[in-house]
């Protein structure tokens, strides 16, 4: 004798269908399963169950690697329309992606990864305020360096710096401002690495919004 319930939970209903109209044949018995780009799908008895849907995709494809995020876009763009309902678990999976990312030099991959945590809750994030700051106290990160022949490299980072085409750097800043001010909220060591980011992003031409740009008035120049 058992207390534990015999049924798995129900699969959450993200709302995704199968793109196909499907009819189970007649006199068939048991379940049939209906595999699309929309998810994997039970069908039973005229009842369409989901067993896993492009939400489920996205995020085991983006485990397995962190660049592939682009071939589950129906579960990431369900995810970024969604993002103001996101949970410390969505949080968790992103920051992993994003850490992936960084650490495979996949740029165009962290820019996906920081927009969806652009648009999840700001309260939703600042609940993992260490994490963030561990992956956003980088210049290499934030910022990004035009590679000319003439670029002094003493006040770069020290260590190799991930280069993408003639650029050197993540630039996320400049990629993702929204989010590094939604950073600056979280406190005021986080606000001075932003307005630190945002001072040297102006002094090498990068364009920042105005708000960012506001908040490097307050950095001391460099001489």
């Amino acid at each position: 004798m058992t207390d534990e319930p015999s049924d798995k939970p129900e699969h959450p209903d993200r709302g995704f269908r199968p793109s196909v109209n499907y009819i189970q044949p007649e006199g068939s018995k048991g379940k049939s399963v209906v595999l699309t780009p929309e998810g994997i799908f039970a069908y039973e008895g005229g009842a369409m169950t989901t067993i896993a849907d492009a939400v489920d995709f996205f995020w085991a494809t983006v485990a397995h690697d962190p660049r592939e995020w682009n071939a589950g876009l129906k579960g990431y763009d369900w995810l970024l329309a969604h993002a103001a309902e996101a949970t410390r678990e969505d949080v968790r999976r992103t920051l992993g992606w994003l850490e992936g990312a960084i650490g495979l030099k996949d740029r165009t991959a962290a820019v996906a990864a920081c927009r969806y945590l652009a648009a999840m809750p700001a309260m939703l994030l600042a609940a993992d305020y260490g994490r963030l700051m561990a992956i956003f106290n980088s210049r290499k990160v934030g910022m990004v360096w035009q590679v000319t022949p003439d670029l002094d490299v003493k006040p770069l980072p020290s260590g190799p710096i991930p280069e993408f085409g003639q650029e050197a750097g993540f630039g996320l800043i400049r990629a993702v401002p929204e989010l590094y001010l939604k950073l600056a909220m979280f406190g005021p060591e986080m606000e001075t690495i932003v307005a630190m980011l945002a001072a040297e992003a102006i002094r090498y031409g990068v364009s920042l919004p105005p708000e960012l740009a506001a908040m490097a008035k307050g950095v001391p120049s460099q001489g």
